[in-house]
């Protein structure tokens, strides 16, 4: 396989990565409204049921974007070793 080839599947599996952080997120967000919706209004009970979620959520997010990094360094350091 060609380095112009691996970056190009090193792009698509990031983009992957961040479509992953942006859905845990939403995720998140909607359970956030779905237990408003469900009439926890207490502040307890509410943060008793959302954190869970919230910290999961947050791990991948932050899990995948990390990688995402990661994959870009490399991708960058391939780039400059197909423009010699």
């Amino acid at each position: 396989m060609t380095d112009n080839r691996k970056i190009r599947w090193i792009f698509a599996i990031r983009a992957c990565l961040w479509v992953i952080a942006l859905a845990s997120t939403i995720w998140w967000i909607y359970y956030s409204i779905k237990l408003h919706v469900d009439g926890i209004y207490d502040v307890h009970a509410y943060a008793d049921a959302l954190r869970p979620v919230l910290y999961t959520c947050l791990a991948i997010s932050v899990i995948s974007i990390c990688i995402s990094f990661a994959l870009h360094a490399l991708a960058k350091g391939m780039k400059g070793s197909v423009d010699k």
